[in-house]
């Protein structure tokens, strides 16, 4: 990773980080399967952090394929109501190569 990937992908993280109203671990705690029906729901903010948790192994083991799943959903998702979540997930995506798994 070179350094104006990390310094892209710390400025966008801090950006999100510093606009989730709606992110669901922080605010409530949510487990696992909790974030997972909501990410089923069309959730953006329980993808983008359940993609997050898997591609860096918090609080889950890591899993690149799981971690494709969510961050493409969050890429995807009709209801961008926080495009923090959509830029930081496209640099994951990058930054990772999810395309591979």
């Amino acid at each position: 990773m070179s350094l104006k990937q990390l310094s892209i992908l710390s400025f966008l993280f801090f950006s999100a980080v510093a606009s989730q109203a709606n992110n669901h671990v922080n605010d409530q705690n949510l487990s696992i399967d909790s974030l997972e029906n909501l990410a089923g729901q069309g959730d953006i903010s329980a993808q983008y952090e359940l993609g997050i948790m898997y591609v860096e192994g918090n609080d889950v083991a890591k899993d690149m394929s799981k971690a494709k799943y969510y961050l493409d959903k969050v890429i995807n998702n009709s209801n961008r109501s926080n495009f923090s979540f959509v830029d930081v997930a496209k640099i994951y995506w990058e930054m990772f190569e999810l395309w591979k798994y």
